[in-house]
């Protein structure tokens, strides 16, 4: 590995991805004189982001290098990093997986991971991987491959099984989106100054030690106070989880209740407002396309889109190149420590579990903490999880290996296994009718079912 690495970004023009790589360059200045290779297939945004890209270089003592393709095998030789964020159809395909489902009785609560909308969304996104693998393979076989897209777990367990590549990491921030966005809120306590030990499969999983990073306080009795106190219809679910079992999810109600079978009950069958959300997509493309056109005013961008802080946090715009003291992306801040051969704790990373969960199978992927150096990244031993929690985890991961066979072989009776499977199936007849139209309207994305 050189010392300034190669990266190359698949995906690279996402309106939620995108800037958070940007900003994650900017806040880890051992990637300076690094070579970034971005990769879309929309021409315009990507040209948006190689002009950011070029403004980034102001802020940085050596430039990064810069290229943007449309063609991803002109750019994966030589990568050391390759980072893969991609989606098919995204919020058009996420409202379908949503709305037809429903349609059909499943009480599914957003339809983006789990319930029979994760499982449609597993099988689009599985044989689009598997492309990018096998051009991986063949042009740069040791990098180290990155998986931010979702369903992420099904997604890095078909590329272990079915592809020959080197290390494969799943990065998720829930986690630590739920310190900063959340719990640093209902506690009282800044997200930098606490430090959380969770575990489990992605997005289902598990805070099981909180303390505060510098004087070691135990920070799990404050929290379950703190969250008694906050308004019976915030974090329901998590909450009542929390009163039965003694753990709180780590990715709070939206993410946990999609692989539970009641969470209807508290966070309802309405799915998150894609009109909404597409609005907010559009408004933050014309922030970025003032942006690289330096025609960005910030006062005026919150004058005419209204007032950010009204909105989640993640798709809130801020001044772009304001430093944050915490990663938008977990990719930037391992390149930088292996970069740098600096000691760095990850909050949670997925890996394959050759043991760090001892009661969850071995040979799937597992979210834990790890650390990362110059030598590589060493997922913590957890030893066993609460009991309940691995019931909860391994119905997950059952059904996450029929999903990936499902996808691979195109079988269409794998797929009706996998959906009964899911925690919200209740009816075979209802469930065989919505695989038929699910698969009749994926048509053009599911060739393999053909």
């Amino acid at each position: 590995m050189t010392d300034r690495p190669k990266i190359t970004i698949i995906g690279a023009a996402s309106t939620t991805f995108g800037p958070k790589v940007l900003r994650d360059i900017l806040n880890h200045s051992q990637l300076s004189g690094s070579r970034l290779c971005f990769v879309d297939i929309n021409e315009e945004r990507l040209a948006i982001y190689a002009k950011l890209a070029q403004k980034l270089n102001q802020y940085l003592v050596v430039p990064i290098d810069i290229k943007a393709t449309t063609d991803r095998r002109a750019v994966l030789p030589g990568s050391d990093y390759v980072i893969i964020t991609v989606d098919t159809g995204h919020y058009h395909t996420w409202q379908q997986d949503f709305s037809v489902p429903v349609k059909f009785g499943s009480r599914q609560i957003l339809g983006e991971l789990g319930g029979p909308g994760g499982l449609f969304h597993s099988l689009r996104q599985i044989p689009l991987h598997l492309e990018i693998a096998r051009d991986i393979n063949e042009l740069c076989p040791g990098a180290m491959v990155m998986v931010t897209s979702n369903p992420l777990n099904r997604i890095c367990l078909a590329l272990e099984r079915h592809a020959n590549l080197g290390p494969i990491l799943g990065l998720c921030h829930g986690v630590e989106m739920a310190l900063y966005l959340y719990l640093n809120r209902v506690m009282g306590v800044a997200g930098d100054d606490m430090a959380v030990t969770a575990a489990g499969t992605n997005h289902l999983t598990w805070i099981l030690d909180l303390r505060h990073k510098h004087t070691g306080e135990d920070l799990l009795p404050l929290m379950k106070e703190r969250l008694s106190q906050v308004d019976d219809d915030e974090q329901s679910l998590s909450r009542k989880l929390l009163d039965v079992y003694g753990y709180f999810p780590g990715t709070l109600d939206s993410h946990a209740g999609e692989y539970i079978s009641y969470a209807w009950e508290f966070y309802g069958i309405k799915g998150i407002d894609f009109s909404g959300h597409l609005e907010q997509e559009a408004n933050r493309w014309q922030y970025l396309r003032d942006l690289a056109n330096n025609d960005a005013e910030w006062d005026k961008f919150e004058q005419a889109y209204g007032d950010q802080s009204e909105l989640s946090a993640e798709l809130r715009l801020d001044p772009f190149f304001a430093p944050r003291s915490w990663a938008d992306t977990l990719a930037f801040p391992i390149i930088a420590a292996m970069t740098a051969n600096k000691l760095h704790r990850l909050p949670a990373v997925n890996m394959l579990n050759t043991g760090q969960i001892s009661n969850l199978p071995l040979g799937i992927f597992v979210e834990t903490p790890a650390v990362v150096d110059s030598g590589g990244i060493y997922p913590l031993s957890m030893g066993e999880l609460p009991g309940p929690l691995a019931a909860f985890c391994r119905r997950d991961i059952d059904q996450t290996e029929l999903i990936v066979e499902a996808a691979v072989r195109g079988d269409r009776t794998l797929v009706l296994q996998a959906a009964l499977l899911d925690p919200v199936a209740e009816s075979v007849t209802q469930a065989e009718a919505m695989i038929d139209e699910m698969l009749r309207l994926n048509a053009d994305y599911l060739p393999q079912f053909a």
